[in-house]
């Protein structure tokens, strides 16, 4: 059943039923039952400075930091400049005694093609080398790519679910990035690495189960992923946890996840594997991530740390087996990343970053951030100074603009720079350029 076929279905269901229209969607109601139909579509344009041509099959298409292929400028149309765009169902039932069965099923909407975004096929489609700016992601074709769970729910004891869910690190960025962490102007966005605690795969979970508890300011969640591997139960699992303190005008966040087996989907070469199949590299993440925020009326201050450890994988001779990710041919892969003269080595990144919010009116919002992201020198002096193996830096700076003509319908323009150096990307190890920036402008529509 097609993705309009599960939507046209939900409507005609309700057509006997009583329906409300809102802000946060449209729900349709019977008896203790209630199902909404809910989305956000953001659609634009954005020039990059130096740049490959758009990607078709990613979201966004552009890559706004730096890439060492990345030479002339190019603008085109982007799909969520700020919120990618989205359609999702959400139900819930009454159970009794306080209890609630739900639902919720997410999918991701390509608004340039039309289509189902599907960012490994555009890796697939391009070389290392080649024309197309492709991009990894964690929405890559699936039907319902942004999530797909269900659980029971209850007020004082909290909520679980099973299935596919987004990962702990990424619920926390949206709400402690002062550009509300946008896709197009802030690394944190970009990149579903951050999201994802190392690996931008991982920023949605499959065959996991999540629990998100909440006692007036205090929350907690817990994820676990189940590899399903046999003869190693922690092979490709992930356990996430993450503790909040949100009284209102103050919050702060604390979150920690292990990753096993993590696998990073990369171009074919061109020559040993053919086009329409990826390439792969598996390791390990520990991952921290700490975050706080603050409003004095109008003015909201947001920042936060992250750092992200990579290692070789736990499982090498499982994850060498791989044979396919996203439904797409995995010709090799990669299971010693971090081997150094036959020495297993860390790689670490620690992440910065700093903003401010200002409400100018009650619908116009302007956001400013800095972001810097470092990398240690894990090459154990073998190589020699500029290989991009040696420490380095990535900063960022971000603005965004954002108005509101009414609770559904906003329009925003906003700009990225990014500097950087050494192994983050020096014209000494094959970058074209060490900076670039980005400029672009959207709607964004939801309901």
């Amino acid at each position: 059943m097609t993705k309009t076929s599960l939507l046209l279905l939900a409507l005609a269901a309700g057509v006997p039923l009583a329906a409300q229209a809102a802000p946060g969607g449209l729900t349709i109601s019977k008896g203790d039952s209630s199902i909404t139909l809910y989305g956000i579509l953001d659609v634009g344009v954005a020039n990059v400075a130096h740049a490959q041509s758009f990607d078709p099959y990613h979201s966004l298409g552009a890559n706004p930091t730096v890439s060492k292929f990345g030479d002339k400028s190019a603008t085109g149309m982007i799909d969520g400049g700020i919120s990618p765009s989205r359609f999702g169902l959400k139900g819930s039932t009454n159970l009794g005694n306080g209890w609630k069965g739900i639902f919720t099923l997410e999918g991701a909407i390509n608004l340039r093609s039309g289509d189902t975004v599907n960012a490994a096929l555009g890796v697939a489609q391009n070389t290392a080398s080649g024309n197309m700016q492709s991009a990894s992601s964690a929405v890559s074709g699936q039907l319902f790519a942004r999530g797909a769970f269900a659980g029971i729910s209850n007020k004082d004891f909290g909520t679980l679910t099973f299935g596919r869910h987004t990962a702990l690190f990424l619920d926390t960025i949206g709400g402690y990035d002062a550009l509300q962490g946008s896709q197009l102007f802030t690394p944190l966005g970009y990149s579903g690495s951050y999201g994802g605690g190392g690996a931008t795969e991982n920023s949605r979970v499959d065959d996991s189960m999540k629990y998100k508890g909440q006692w007036n300011a205090f929350s907690l969640g817990l994820l676990h992923k189940f590899g399903g591997v046999a003869g190693s139960s922690s092979a490709r699992s992930t356990d996430q946890v993450s503790l909040a303190y949100e009284p209102g005008a103050f919050g702060v966040t604390l979150a920690y996840q292990t990753y096993k087996d993590a696998m990073a989907l990369g171009n074919p070469n061109g020559t040993t594997q053919p086009l329409g199949t990826v390439v792969a590299t598996a390791f390990d993440t520990k991952s921290v991530m700490l975050a706080a925020r603050y409003k004095v009326d109008a003015l909201a201050f947001k920042g936060g740390y992250e750092q992200m450890k990579y290692s070789n994988p736990s499982n090498p001779l499982d994850d060498a087996s791989a044979t396919s990710l996203f439904g797409l041919v995995v010709s090799s892969v990669n299971v010693t990343p971090f081997t150094v003269a036959g020495q297993s080595v860390e790689k670490k990144l620690d992440v910065y970053w700093l903003g401010a919010a200002y409400d100018v009116t009650e619908k116009f919002n302007v956001g400013v951030g800095y972001y810097h992201v470092k990398q240690n020198d894990w090459s154990l002096g073998t190589t020699p100074t500029g290989s991009p193996k040696n420490s380095g830096n990535a900063k960022y700076t971000s603005l965004l603009l954002d108005y509101h003509f009414s609770k559904t319908f906003d329009a925003y323009l906003g700009y990225m720079g990014v500097s950087t150096d050494g192994g983050m990307g020096s014209t000494q190890i094959g970058y074209l350029h060490d900076s670039n920036t980005t400029t672009g402008l959207g709607l964004r529509y939801q309901f």
